[in-house]
């Protein structure tokens, strides 16, 4: 339960989730998902359910492979291949389950390199087209965000919060949609 080791581990796990090898992955990260360590333990999760979710619809995981690669030159910071790979993720993946994260980390690497209205639309996409997948509050919260702080559109901002307030009741993002949506309105807040 040594916390460096745990790291090791985690990213063993990861170059495996790189490199394609899925199930060797989701090995290391069972063990991880019980770490003591919380943040360890948050990251295990995602990654674990990233591919348990995408295996589900995609048994030889062609589509979540074209998406580690795509992290893989992200993580290395190679966006402007990084981008050309969500981009031909996008066409090969239309309408498969591996969709809705192509669509958000593509527009979180948009907003990375200031391509503001770009992300805007993926961020739309996965709102209108996957507003029932485990993403959906994820983009509405970061596209609230991008209105509010970026392209000053405060009354687009509020409606995105909004949407985090009345539908995902249950989400990490609903504490601070409500601080922020009621700073948009003017609410005076303690």
């Amino acid at each position: 339960n040594n916390p460096i080791a745990q790291e090791a581990r985690f990213k063993v796990a990861k170059a495996s989730y790189y490199k394609g090898d899925f199930e060797w992955a989701k090995t290391q990260l069972k063990v991880l998902k019980s770490s003591a360590t919380q943040l360890i333990a948050n990251d295990a999760q995602d990654l674990y359910l990233l591919i348990t979710d995408n295996a589900i619809e995609d048994s030889t995981y062609t589509g979540l492979k074209a998406f580690a690669r795509a992290e893989l030159l992200h993580y290395q910071n190679r966006n402007t291949e990084a981008l050309a790979a969500y981009d031909s993720l996008l066409v090969s993946q239309k309408g498969k389950s591996i969709e809705d994260e192509a669509l958000l980390a593509q527009a979180i690497l948009f907003e990375k390199n200031k391509e503001f209205n770009k992300a805007e639309q993926n961020y739309i996409k996965i709102t209108t087209l996957h507003k029932e997948d485990i993403l959906a509050d994820d983009a509405f919260y970061r596209l609230g965000n991008l209105y509010a702080t970026v392209l000053n559109q405060p009354e687009k901002a509020k409606i995105q919060y909004e949407q985090i307030i009345f539908n995902f009741a249950d989400s990490i993002f609903y504490v601070e949609a409500q601080q922020k949506y009621r700073k948009l309105r003017g609410d005076a807040i303690n």
